[in-house]
Formats: structure tokens, sequence, C-alpha cells
């Protein structure tokens, strides 16, 4: 089975988005990511358009599989400071927990698994 979710890496600031993850979000261009600060969740949106509050998708085809990631540095130092652990911090996974309707993925920031740090040189 295809990992769902995603994956925040602080050693080169990146989120990855898994497979089952932009597939269950149509594959889109650019995407939206709204946080519900109280309850710690994370709300991805696909949209087509770039606006004010898009996050572009890159791509890219590494071992024979397409690899979905956005950059930004500011967010994921936010996002770890909302989930509780130092920056940079190990890397974390995340499980799509909930989908509410056709378009939104949504992530509990609450629960989640840490992934081993490993630099780029260990690549």
């Amino acid at each position: 089975m295809e990992p769902q979710g995603l994956g925040i890496y602080f050693y080169d600031d990146r989120i990855r988005l898994f497979g089952k993850t932009m597939e269950d979000l149509g594959y889109p261009k650019y995407i939206h990511l709204l946080l519900m600060k109280k309850e710690k969740l994370l709300l991805i949106e696909g949209c087509d358009k770039r606006d004010n509050d898009t996050f572009k998708v890159s791509k890219r085809k590494d071992e024979g599989e397409w690899r979905y990631r956005i950059s930004c540095k500011a967010f994921v130092k936010y996002l770890a400071l909302l989930i509780g652990v130092p920056y940079p911090s190990e890397s974390l996974w995340f499980q799509e927990s909930i989908k509410r309707d056709e378009k939104t993925v949504i992530i509990n920031l609450n629960k989640y698994q840490v992934l081993p740090y490993y630099s780029q040189q260990e690549q």
C-alpha cells in the first residue's frame, strides 16, 4: 500500500506530500495549507491557480517514483513551534487522518512518527 500523509524534513525545510495524498487531492499544481491551531490540525486543499496563499508543489522522479514537495522555511519553523518540537528537529511523518470532503485532506499534527535524522551527505 502506498504511503499517505506527509513528512516534514527539518534538515532542508521541506514538506513531502506522499503519492496517495496527492492522488486524493487530484494532483494539484498548488496547495493551500490551512492551520487549525487550537486543534493542531493541518488542512490541505489543492488548487490549480496561484494566489498569495498558495504553495507550489514541485515534483521529481526519484528511483522510479514521483516525489512531491513544497519548500518554505518559515512555515516549517512555525510547524515545529506548533507541534512542540525543537527546530531543527528529527524528521516527522504524519498519516492522512480524515478526508472532510473530496477536496480536503486533514492531518492531525498531534500524531506523528519520528524519522531518523540524516544529513544530505548521507543521501
